[in-house]
């Protein structure tokens, strides 16, 4: 066997067991050349091999991806219910306790918000317009705040009028209200596995099914195996975050988007799309949302302020599509409309430019938070670690070898650091060898003191 024929049987082994799962890159053509102690033409010669074997394919200026797919690697459970809230609710507490740094809550610190701009502008609204904010608003939302988000979509490519807009309390509650509208108890709901723990309790809040779709934190939900899943149960509809997706940070590519949709037209499955954090993009190309490439009336879009201004002003939003009027009914029953004073801030704020300048300088900052972070991971935890590298959003996914992070999460915090587990990423118990961080922070030293005290504790363990 030649030089290039043993490389390429090598990484084969790998692709085939696991070691490089589906959409995951492969090591680059000088990184094979270190690892095997060969020449790069023996291993561009063994990538080729793979790539004419359609085990890899090669992604101009990207490097390779597997593409094999092995139907018996998709495990899907059958749909279930998920039974995430307690666990969740004595995680949110650890996080919390005091003495803590908290590693792992998806929220921005307070250094990163631009606490003075909201402040005047908070200021003049209760000088000179609090009379009529306090005023009862029986509408779709705060008419400036509808228009300014319209205007915000557009520059997405999404045409939605102000009239198509419904302002919500969050990003969640878009999401619920849009689930208990095309949904009702008993169906069954898919999920990009892991998925964000609050997805799986409001899931769970409607009696609705789950089943955990698995993606990579590379190109995020596989399409594989939601064909497969499509195929054998009725699914009622998707829920996915395509632009960094919590927690891997994953984003999917444009072609799987494309696809995706062809798939939900021909299976007949709505598409809720979660855009949190495409506005957080920190490198890459921006991509169009699913909602821009829906050509069949399939998504219904959903996003918020939280993860740019704060989680603390509730403000969200969402296009409903063939079903905004149903979902502007059930709005009307559950809270009639968020705090206007808190809207009107929040229309203002995007009128002026300041958000928009907020975004592009809070980027810069949580791009050179989440490089550091990840540095920090792989210097100081066991070796083997495996960290994401998002190029958007503010968190970060860690694959430890062979270590429980929920019997790590109680050693952590009896050292006064916290973090989410794998455990509430999943409500089949998956990725009990997982965990999250936050790279939203605004006191460098003392995250750094944390992760490498995590680390330590992390090696003590294997």
């Amino acid at each position: 066997m030649k030089k290039y024929q043993k490389v390429a049987f090598s990484l084969e082994r790998q692709i085939k067991q696991g070691g490089y799962r589906f959409n995951e890159r492969l090591p680059s053509v000088r990184e094979c050349c270190e690892q095997y102690g060969v020449s790069m033409s023996t291993a561009q010669a063994a990538l080729r091999l793979l790539e004419d074997k359609a085990l890899v394919e090669a992604r101009p200026g990207a490097g390779y991806y597997v593409c094999y797919q092995d139907t018996e690697e998709y495990k899907l459970s059958h749909p279930g219910e998920s039974h995430i809230h307690n666990r969740m609710l004595q995680v949110l507490s650890m996080c919390a306790g005091s003495g803590v740094t908290d590693l792992g809550t998806a929220v921005l610190s307070p250094g990163l918000l631009p606490k003075a701009a909201l402040s005047k502008q908070l200021a003049r609204l209760a000088r000179y317009e609090m009379a009529s904010l306090l005023q009862p608003e029986f509408s779709s939302g705060h008419l400036p705040l509808r228009q300014e988000i319209s205007k915000r979509l557009r520059l997405q490519g999404i045409e939605a009028g102000e009239e198509q807009v419904l302002v919500t309390g969050g990003c969640q509650d878009a999401i619920s209200m849009a689930l208990a509208t095309i949904a009702s108890a008993g169906d069954t709901i898919a999920v990009e596995s892991p998925c964000f723990p609050g997805l799986l309790q409001v899931i769970e809040s409607l009696g609705m099914k789950v089943i955990e779709i698995p993606g990579s934190a590379e190109c995020g939900l596989s399409l594989e195996a939601l064909q497969l899943a499509v195929e054998r149960w009725q699914v009622s509809a998707l829920v996915i975050c395509p632009d960094f997706s919590n927690p891997t940070g994953s984003q999917m590519p444009v072609d799987n988007r494309r696809a995706l949709l062809e798939l939900a037209e021909r299976k007949d499955f709505m598409v809720i799309e979660d855009d949190l954090f495409s506005e957080l993009q920190t490198a890459g190309e921006s991509l169009p949302s699913l909602k821009a490439l829906d050509q069949y009336g399939r998504v219904i879009y959903c996003s918020s302020v939280a993860k740019s201004l704060g989680s603390g002003l509730r403000i969200g939003w969402l296009c409903g599509g063939k079903y905004h009027q149903e979902i502007m009914r059930l709005k009307a029953f559950r809270n009639v409309s968020e705090p206007l004073i808190v809207q009107a801030l929040v229309a203002e704020f995007m009128a002026s430019g300041g958000y928009s300048r907020h975004i592009r300088t809070m980027g810069k900052r949580l791009q050179l938070n989440l490089k550091r972070m990840r540095e920090w991971v792989l210097s100081s935890f066991p070796a083997k670690t495996r960290v994401s590298k998002p190029q958007g959003g503010f968190v970060l996914w860690v694959e430890l070898p062979g270590i429980d992070s929920a019997d790590l999460l109680s050693v952590a915090v009896a050292n006064g650091i916290a973090f989410f587990p794998g455990d509430v990423f999943s409500s089949s118990g998956q990725y009990s060898s997982c965990l999250r961080l936050c790279g939203a922070f605004d006191d460098e030293d003392k995250v750094k003191a944390a992760v490498t005290r995590l680390g330590e504790l992390a090696r003590e363990r294997i």
